[in-house]
């Protein structure tokens, strides 16, 4: 039988604690995507589109990001729109930190926005969930964060889920027949 070192006992403690301490302080500090040397973008905010796109412009470039794993109301789906893109539009600060995660079918920037300049920082994709302004778009989402604030704001019935209705699933509002 081998035995433990003291220092790999230490190691693994301190990997338990972490992972329980972003766990209950804060999920949204660490993106999914998070790796060494990956950093983002530091962006200023041009327009808030509609409850999850953006317009930035990053070092000159103007850039049009769709956020990373979630799906918010489509225009024709008012009020709900109207509520999801006033939430983000609240929500950005003039200076965002982007993380660029693919380029869509569109052309568009994919990828996870921070706020930047507040105390905290905050991962706005996940924040739109967490408020019920946007839902989970499962088809491109893999992190477990944001299942888990969606069903923590559709349990507490926050904005998309306080009344059922298309509202919920803009894919299904954006593929069927008009």
């Amino acid at each position: 039988m081998r035995r433990r070192t003291p220092l790999s006992t230490l190691a693994i403690a301190l990997l338990l604690v972490g992972a329980w301490a972003v766990e209950r302080w804060g999920p949204g500090l660490i993106p999914a995507n998070w790796s060494f040397g990956a950093s983002g973008r530091t962006c200023r905010l041009d327009t808030v589109l509609d409850g999850d796109s953006l317009r930035l412009t990053c070092q000159g470039e103007r850039v049009e990001v769709r956020l990373h794993c979630i799906d918010a109301p489509e225009h024709k789906q008012r009020p709900w729109s109207d509520r999801s893109r006033a939430s983000l539009r609240q929500l950005a600060t003039r200076q965002l930190e982007l993380v660029p995660i693919e380029k869509d079918r569109y052309g568009r920037t994919v990828g996870d926005v921070y706020s930047v300049g507040a105390k905290q920082r905050l991962l706005l994709n996940l924040e739109q969930v967490r408020s019920g302004h946007a839902a989970v778009y499962a088809r491109y989402c893999e992190d477990a964060r944001f299942f888990r604030a969606e069903r923590e704001a559709r349990k507490a019935k926050r904005g998309i889920w306080s009344r059922k209705g298309e509202h919920q699933t803009p894919w299904v509002f954006r593929h069927r027949k008009h």
